[in-house]
């Protein structure tokens, strides 16, 4: 499976490949963009439209969630030679430090390092080609390529559903963790709005004024398909109720549409709190890290430790057989 394996460690040629590219994709996405939204679309008649001002909202956030995530890739090479270990996994075994007493080591499953998470390192790829496909289809769009523009959405779409439904969902880094969980929102806002341009883009396209029913049923179950596979977590299902909202604040010509993106609202609405429940039942299973225990220590920049497991492991380093002295001996010696 393309980029499946998790990767454990990054030369720094590569990472300066991924600085370069990841920098210029996003910049020239950004642009094109700003530009866009700037200009007024097609004069013709279509049978829904998106609300301006929630496109400009959700393109905001997802822009300024990719420049915090993105800023990772920046930080001081301080690994002695060209490959630097990943974060990757989470483990929550204690250590028994009744029957092994031992230092916590630097391999220990416990111990992450900071700097820059193999998550990251595996959607990358895929946030880069997200944003070439989303530069060029507004370059399509404003040379009224309007097919094309379609076309490269739909590719923006699949390298971002490819990185949250395969890449997301590895063994052994499954779980949702403070070291990458924004890696899982970019992604996943990423699908939500690529989602929202390709139904504003299609509303110009789509001329017809009366829908089949066979399109109507498809979006309904694709919609719902993503809200379900991408579960546990409601990112990609709260995403899809933004862009549905999007497209029924504003004035609608097709109450079949109107009616279909209603319905699809309170589908993907029962399965979110379905996963709620569930969730609930298994004391949020899918999330790693978040309840405190979790201290970002960056003395020595790079390791992440869980402070409690250090500090208990540490306290259990001191050997059983140790003679301890004698207090109130010493107290009692001569100066």
């Amino acid at each position: 499976m393309l980029f499946a394996t998790i990767p454990t460690a990054i030369t720094y040629r590569r990472l300066l490949i991924f600085r370069i590219l990841a920098v210029c994709s996003f910049t020239a996405h950004v642009c094109y963009q700003a530009y866009l939204l700037s200009l007024r679309g097609p004069a013709s008649w279509t049978p829904y439209s998106s609300n301006d001002t929630l496109v400009v909202t959700f393109l905001s956030a997802s822009v300024l969630l990719n420049i915090f995530w993105l800023r990772h890739l920046f930080f001081t090479w301080d690994v002695a030679g060209d490959t630097m270990p990943l974060t990757f996994g989470w483990r929550e075994e204690l250590t028994d430090e009744r029957t092994c007493p031992q230092p916590v080591s630097s391999n220990d499953g416990r111990i992450f390092g900071a700097n820059l998470c193999s998550t990251q390192v595996r959607c990358l790829p895929f946030n880069i080609a997200g944003n070439i496909f989303f530069a060029g289809s507004s370059y399509a769009w404003l040379q009224e390529y309007y097919l094309i523009s379609q076309i490269l959405l739909a590719c923006n779409l699949s390298a971002y559903l490819y990185a949250v439904f395969m890449l997301l969902h590895v063994e052994q880094d499954d779980a949702i963790t403070p070291d990458n969980f924004i890696s899982h929102l970019v992604m996943k806002t990423g699908v939500g709005l690529a989602i929202l341009y390709m139904w504003k883009n299609w509303s110009w396209l789509d001329q017809g004024t009366t829908p089949a029913l066979a399109p109507l049923a498809n979006t309904g179950v694709i919609f719902v398909l993503m809200t379900v596979g991408s579960g546990p977590d409601p990112t990609v299902g709260i995403c899809l109720l933004y862009d549905l909202a999007a497209l029924l604040s504003e004035e609608t010509s097709s109450e079949l549409w109107c009616h279909t993106f209603l319905w699809i609202m309170l589908s993907i609405s029962i399965c979110l709190l379905i996963d709620l429940w569930l969730s609930m039942n298994d004391d949020f299973s899918w999330l790693k890290g978040f309840d405190g225990s979790v201290a970002l220590s960056r003395g020595r920049l790079g390791q992440i430790a869980l402070e409690r497991d250090v500090e208990k492991n540490l306290a259990a380093y001191t050997p059983w057989n140790t003679p301890q002295p004698n207090l109130f001996s010493m107290a009692n010696e001569p100066s």
